[in-house]
């Protein structure tokens, strides 16, 4: 064999050789097949609510509330005419007041008398406040009621009188007399008004007179 032909075969071998070697090294380094997985989404998902559907004669024989609609009624206020202990509303005081004694007490004894028809009668008093001032003649130490109106109905009423007589009297008969006291709202005319103004103490000479009699 000539020397060209043996060199050629070593560079032929050499060649199949390093090829063979760089097959098998690129066999050994290669990475293992990647599976690529979809990504999760970070989208947020929104389901709608389910929307329920009653079935077929699901509604039937089914009890409903049964609502009943009542009337609110309007602000139109109590309609209170007469108090006792209250003040009056200025609506009900759009005028003078006004009273009269009447009747006549006979005393049986010193404890103890009859009451005939003796009233007390008033008209417009605006609080429980008011009194009532009196007048014995002729002039002795007897205790006459009521004087002040917080016990009884106002604006409006009567009452009885109540009369209790000293130890020792001084006489056999007695004329009882009053005065009222009593308050309007006033504006700067002076005439009588609902809101406004000032209040303005009056005072009123009652009518007539309520006699008492001694045994």
């Amino acid at each position: 064999m000539s020397k060209n032909n043996i060199i050629l075969v070593v560079i032929l071998v050499a060649g199949l050789f390093f090829v063979g070697f760089y097959i098998w090294t690129s066999n050994i380094l290669q990475a293992p097949d990647v599976v690529n997985y979809p990504e999760p989404s970070v989208s947020p998902t929104v389901s709608s609510p389910p929307i329920l559907r009653p079935s077929p004669g699901a509604t039937e024989g089914a009890v409903r509330p049964n609502v009943t609609k009542v009337p609110v009624p309007l602000p139109t206020g109590n309609g209170q005419t007469s108090f006792v202990g209250e003040t009056v509303p200025w609506s009900l005081l759009l005028a003078d007041a006004s009273c009269e004694l009447k009747g006549e007490i006979k005393f049986l004894d010193h404890n103890t008398y009859d009451n005939q028809d003796a009233l007390f009668v008033y008209k417009g008093i605006d609080h429980p406040g008011r009194n009532v001032f009196w007048t014995v003649t002729p002039q002795d130490d007897i205790s006459v009621g009521p004087n002040i109106f917080s016990n009884i109905p106002i604006p409006n009423g009567e009452s009885l009188l109540g009369v209790i007589l000293p130890d020792s009297p001084k006489y056999k008969r007695y004329e009882m007399a009053a005065k009222i006291q009593y308050g309007r709202l006033v504006d700067t005319r002076g005439n009588f008004v609902t809101e406004g103004g000032y209040v303005k103490l009056f005072e009123k000479q009652c009518d007539g007179k309520t006699i008492v009699v001694l045994p």
